[in-house]
């Protein structure tokens, strides 16, 4: 009999465990991570409530509630993230898994509006999840995110940004929340997450106002991704794609086993999107790793232009509004969560 149960500090080791052996497969196999452990409190965008699941004593899966502060339909509200879900092999095509995973997440203080993000290439899930079946909750595909891996290398000065002091925060948590209400899904910032998560917070100013916030963040010493490893083909064009990234200063493929040297360009926002290009390439200068990552919207007027710019590596993912205890509704506004919280 399936059983699933709230984890704790005691689950630790099968949290990561079942992380760790359940790679994210494709070209490139993924691994997502948290070590040194599972609960960090350099993660304090929001309340988690992860699950194990088991068959007897046989540990199966796992999956993970985390509840925000965000902006939806242009309001500050509760909103639920669903992440995290790992399934051994031997039981990813038993429905009863999924359909008893979800039956415990209705039980938590679930928001009505709740998100998840699955991998663009990942047509198995899509298919399964937005077809609709007994037991699981309506998937409603609400947008398309590219996370964009760009070289440090290609940082240019544009005289843009400065370094925000910690006694000025309060100013930037104002502005990006002024700037969130145009967005479906963009987190509330909190003073206390931004002072212990170590992040370089930087600004963006006219005529002493803020204009543009961005905040890198190198999230390595609590939550990793580590490339487990290539598909066959990948394995022989590395080498000739490694010569072509020096060259052409792009994001090399790391060893299979190496964690990804990478900050996130988080929380960015600016009154006039067409200037974001230029931010994002001024950011780089203010990275500490070999990679900066920033998460744009697929169908943002700037993103193929930073593309085209940067030589970015592309991810994509598919953003879905989930059902799970009620049926909101989401008005047009373009939809933006926080990469670095997904």
């Amino acid at each position: 009999m399936i059983e699933v149960i709230d984890a704790t500090t005691e689950h630790i080791a099968d949290l990561l465990g079942l992380l760790e052996e359940n790679a994210m497969q494709g070209d490139w196999e993924l691994v997502m991570t948290r070590r040194p452990g599972y609960f960090s409190p350099k993660d304090d965008f929001g309340e988690v409530y992860p699950a194990l699941a088991r068959d007897g004593d046989t540990l199966i899966g796992m999956c993970q509630l985390t509840v925000q502060k965000g902006w939806i339909n242009g309001e500050e509200a509760r909103m639920g993230y669903l992440s995290s879900l790992r399934v051994v092999p031997k039981y990813r095509n038993h429905l009863k898994v999924l359909q008893a995973g979800f039956s415990w997440l209705r039980q938590l203080p679930t928001p009505d509006h709740c998100y998840t993000s699955i991998a663009e290439n990942n047509l198995l899930a899509r298919r399964l999840l937005e077809r609709g079946v007994e037991g699981l909750p309506l998937y409603r595909p609400l947008s398309s995110m590219s996370t964009l891996a760009i070289s440090k290398s290609r940082g240019k000065n544009r005289g843009l940004w400065k370094v925000v002091p910690p006694e000025d925060y309060t100013d930037v948590i104002r502005f990006f929340a002024e700037e969130s209400s145009s967005r479906q899904l963009a987190p509330a910032l909190n003073l206390k997450a931004m002072q212990q998560t170590g992040i370089t917070v930087l600004g963006s100013y006219q005529n002493g106002q803020l204009v543009a916030c961005g905040m890198l963040w190198d999230q390595r010493s609590f939550k990793q991704v580590i490339v487990a490893g290539y598909s066959g083909r990948m394995k022989m064009l590395r080498p000739l794609y490694n010569a072509f990234a020096g060259m052409t200063r792009r994001p090399q493929m790391p060893e299979a086993g190496e964690v990804i040297p990478q900050s996130f360009l988080s929380f960015l926002a600016c009154t006039d999107d067409t200037k974001l290009p230029d931010l994002i390439e001024e950011a780089l200068l203010h990275c500490t790793t070999p990679i900066m990552t920033v998460g744009l919207p697929s169908g943002h007027i700037c993103t193929n232009d930073v593309i085209k710019r940067t030589g970015a590596s592309v991810y994509r993912t598919r953003i879905y509004g989930v059902d799970l205890t009620a049926a909101p509704q989401w008005d047009g506004r373009i939809v933006w969560p926080e990469i670095a919280l997904l």
